[in-house]
């Protein structure tokens, strides 16, 4: 077999196996969409039951409150909210998500998210972390 025609079964070879697996980066986004369509949609038991992580839910029910019952305590009021995925950056069972959120009743914010993989899907370990401000000029 000529050199050319084995480089293009390895490349064709190496395509096949690429394409059976996800990459994180694709992974860690489609989990942030998700979350972004669940806010939207007003379902909070998929976001409890399948995109926070143990800790997250923990947290918020650590106040005696079902993690449904303290989520729509939280976001229910926004508006036609809307997020947008900026950056993402995974580290091995890590993410941090850059994200842009809007509503129509409140100011856009610029904030990232915290990812863990925990059961071999991506959820969210803690929602609004603030990004760091430039510093105002005087």
């Amino acid at each position: 077999m000529p050199a050319f025609a084995r480089i293009t079964v390895l490349v064709a070879a190496l395509t096949l196996v690429a394409c059976g697996k996800q990459r994180p980066t694709q992974a860690v986004r489609d989990s942030v969409e998700h979350f972004g369509k669940d806010v939207a949609k007003q379902d909070y038991s998929d976001l409890c039951k399948n995109l926070l992580a143990d800790n997250l839910v923990n947290a918020l029910e650590g106040s005696g409150v079902p993690c449904e019952l303290a989520l729509k305590t939280g976001l229910s009021a926004a508006k036609d909210p809307k997020l947008s995925i900026k950056t993402i950056a995974v580290n091995g069972d890590r993410a941090l998500v850059g994200v842009h959120s809007t509503a129509s009743n409140q100011p856009p914010s610029d904030d990232t998210l915290s990812l863990i993989k925990e059961k071999g899907a991506w959820k969210i370990s803690s929602l609004a972390q603030p990004q760091p401000q430039p510093p105002q000029k005087p």
